[in-house]
């Protein structure tokens, strides 16, 4: 067998990026639940994508497709969890910078958190129900790349799945916008609000973390989509009947096969390597603060202290001030 470039730099990038993912959870301010479900999310896509890339390398067995139904089930909720949760993210800044999410009521704050929940919860689970609508059959088999969800390429996909990470990406575009905007206009305002300086600094983290979600999240969906058109044939009408008749298949694809085509090899590879990127910047945004930098020392003098290695007390000083 013979092993191919990616192998094995992708189970150990990917696996680095769900530690990344989830470690700035130990010091990220929890008042934007946008961004908690972020973390939680892509920490989940690039676990379940290091099992695949580990189990499926090199062959298109099928020893365990309870797992496969899942795995699927989950990156069918993940293409739109990810996007959704930088939504309820970038949304709940803009009201915050805007000065119109502040000093809320406990009435105010249980509907701000139901909002919140609705979209990065609920459009996720909406999500992965609505797709068996154009789901031909349980799932695929990728070699190399594990367990695929199974989407019937008709033109009723690209309403029920495709769309929703391209539209919420323009959603994302405009909050962006907004927020930026309410920055430029009310930055002095904004100073005073948050009194705080790592508060101030934790808020102009996430403005970049938007920015970055501006430059990357909509122009993905938008290429994944066009690949798509492009490299799979479309099937001229939807048909219940037709498309769920083999619903039990599993359908096994060999690497030589599907990466003899660029185009698809690019369109997977890309919606596999794109978790890396989006950890990179989620802990580049966050994993190099203040915050982190305490936390870091904190873990390190704990994990010290069980060889007895003690941090040094600075001593008072003795010297006399001069008379």
């Amino acid at each position: 067998m013979n092993l191919h470039p990616t192998y094995p730099y992708f189970p150990i990038m990917i696996f680095l990026s769900f530690i990344a993912s989830l470690l700035p959870l130990a010091w990220i301010r929890r008042d934007n639940i946008g961004i908690l479900f972020l973390a939680a999310w892509l920490a989940t896509a690039c676990l379940n994508q290091f099992v695949n890339s580990i189990i499926w390398y090199g062959n298109t067995r099928n020893p365990a497709p309870v797992w496969c139904d899942i795995s699927s089930r989950l990156m069918i909720g993940v293409s739109a969890a990810i996007p959704a949760s930088a939504l309820c993210m970038v949304r709940r800044l803009y009201l915050i910078c805007s000065m119109k999410a502040y000093l809320l009521t406990p009435k105010e704050k249980r509907r701000a958190l139901i909002e919140d929940l609705c979209i990065c919860i609920g459009i996720p689970l909406l999500e992965m129900t609505i797709q068996y609508v154009v789901e031909g059959n349980r799932f695929h088999i990728i070699e190399d790349i594990g367990c695929s969800p199974a989407t019937v390429n008709v033109w009723l996909a690209y309403v029920l799945f495709f769309s929703w990470p391209v539209i919420m990406g323009v959603m994302n575009a405009v909050y962006c916008v907004l927020t930026l905007r309410a920055v430029i206009k009310k930055g002095k305002d904004i100073n005073q609000f948050f009194s705080d300086n790592s508060q101030r600094k934790h808020y102009r983290r996430l403005i970049i973390l938007s920015v970055c979600e501006l430059t990357f999240a909509f122009p993905f969906a938008l290429l994944v989509m066009i690949l798509n058109l492009i490299t799979v044939p479309m099937v001229s009408h939807f048909d219940w009947v037709d498309v769920h008749s083999h619903y039990s298949r599993i359908y096994l694809f060999p690497a030589s096969s599907w990466r003899s085509d660029v185009l698809v090899e690019a369109n997977l590879e890309m919606c596999r390597w794109i978790l890396v990127l989006c950890a990179i910047v989620f802990y580049g945004v966050f994993g190099f603060s203040e915050e982190a930098i305490n936390a870091y020392r904190r873990a390190f003098w704990r994990v010290a202290g069980l060889v007895g290695m003690k941090p040094k007390v600075p001593s008072p000083s003795t010297d006399t001030p001069p008379k």
